[in-house]
């Protein structure tokens, strides 16, 4: 069995807890059930976890899982292949958001409002320093709907991350604030 990205948070939930139970197991790794069933047969099958039975004493009930010394070695390798992947998937994002802010900067003077999650407004931000680039970042706000409380005039684009179902021309028209002054994240 060839071990993927999406298991290391069985590996890991296995290495890091005390584990009796498949339902304990599937609620800290963030995986159904059944599969956490279906994996566990494998992983003991590939001798990576030993299963223990506790059935027979009376004060506990149930199963102990552990990662042997090879499901440790393999959980490690897993590991490892987990976090070059997100880099390259950072890497990816900060590429594009790169490309995307450059081509923002064109429009030179450009004074941003950022409308999406706090997380990607910092990304943002520290994208736009990181490579020097030529906007300034004014404010943030959750939602477009907020755009309302602050001076059209006060910024030249606001940046939406979710690419909003509602359309800038609507949001536009709402807002009294020129379709030119908005654009998509991605």
């Amino acid at each position: 069995m060839e071990l993927f990205e999406k298991y290391f948070p069985l590996l890991n939930a296995l290495e890091t807890q005390s584990v009796t139970s498949q339902r304990q197991l599937s609620e800290q790794s963030g995986i159904s059930l059944g599969h956490v069933n279906f994996l566990l047969k494998k992983l003991s099958e590939k001798g990576l976890v030993k299963i223990k039975d506790f059935q027979k004493n009376p004060h506990k009930s149930g199963y102990l899982y552990l990662l042997t010394p090879k499901g440790l070695e393999a959980k490690s390798q897993l590991a490892v292949r987990f976090v070059k992947s997100r880099l390259r998937e950072y890497n990816h994002l900060r590429d594009a958001l790169t490309k995307k802010l450059t081509s923002i900067e064109k429009w030179s003077p450009v004074r941003i409002i950022f409308v999406g999650p706090p997380m990607v407004k910092d990304f943002v931000d520290s994208v736009i320093k990181e490579k020097r680039l030529k906007l300034i970042l004014v404010g943030h706000y959750n939602n477009w709907k907020d755009l309302k409380k602050i001076d059209p005039e006060s910024f030249d684009i606001a940046l939406l991350f979710d690419g909003n179902s509602e359309g800038l021309k609507k949001i536009s028209d709402n807002l009294n604030i020129p379709e030119k002054k908005l654009t998509v994240l991605w």
